[in-house]
């Protein structure tokens, strides 16, 4: 793996986000945490599974801005198709999934912590937040709805329909995050919490996890309907309204 590392810890899989500064998702690291989870699904050892990152204050930075934002119409439809399928293998997992955010997280990055099962953070002026709305992105429904379903109704509106960034005290009191701990000790203690849940009768678990998860944002996509989903993302990505807004982005970074 380039971009992850893999540890297993007393059943425990520790996947840690190792890419540059910020953990930025493209290709390759998407298809990296995709083959992750598959072993940690089909490995009878893997009980549970943590995602921290190894980079100092930053969990995630979302998509790849340089690489992702440059990619060709047919090159993001399938880059979005497979980080469709990470997000709905995450949320579905019949294992305990606990993200223990380190640091900063952003769009993408904070798409995935918001599919595991519970998500910790570390004290301090970190932030959270889902910024896909003020760059003109327009996220499938259905990942909406099981992201929305992990947090109250209010916190869900400002989250989608503000992009609002919440620090990560507000981001406790509003429930998007369980409970905040040290830096020092965010891995620790998510492994503590994964051990706790998958210490629970297996069988018993995956049905009532299936059950909300399914309630949520339905019953695991089809892959028809993760190339419909990719199609229709990519289709609003390269529009004029779109484009305008993450060329502002790009503009914002580059004069940084």
């Amino acid at each position: 793996m380039q971009h992850i590392t893999l540890d297993r810890e007393e059943g425990v899989l520790v996947i840690t986000l190792s890419r540059g500064k910020a953990n930025a998702l493209n290709c390759e690291m998407v298809d990296e945490l995709q083959q992750a989870l598959n072993h940690a699904g089909a490995d009878d050892r893997t009980h549970g599974v943590v995602i921290t990152s190894g980079v100092p204050k930053m969990f995630c930075g979302g998509f790849d801005v340089q690489e992702v934002f440059a990619y060709a119409p047919e090159k993001l439809q399938m880059y979005m198709g497979h980080f469709i399928r990470l997000f709905d293998t995450l949320r579905t997992l019949p294992k305990p999934t606990v993200a223990g955010i380190n640091g900063h997280s952003y769009g993408g990055g904070s798409i995935l912590a918001l599919a595991c099962d519970e998500r910790l953070m570390a004290e301090g002026d970190f932030q959270f937040a889902l910024n896909e709305v003020t760059l003109g992105v327009v996220l499938p429904s259905r990942m909406v709805q099981a992201m929305a379903s992990v947090v109250p109704g209010p916190t869900a509106r400002q989250m989608f329909l503000e992009g609002h960034a919440w620090r990560a005290q507000a981001a406790e009191q509003h429930g998007i995050v369980e409970e905040l701990v040290p830096m020092n000790n965010v891995r620790h203690r998510a492994l503590t919490v994964a051990r706790q849940l998958a210490s629970r009768p297996p069988r018993a678990f995956a049905a009532h996890k299936r059950a909300l998860v399914e309630a949520a944002g339905g019953p695991p996509y089809t892959p028809d309907e993760t190339a419909a989903m990719a199609a229709e993302f990519s289709a609003v990505w390269f529009d004029e309204e779109c484009q305008c807004y993450r060329d502002l982005l790009v503009s914002r970074l580059q004069t940084k």
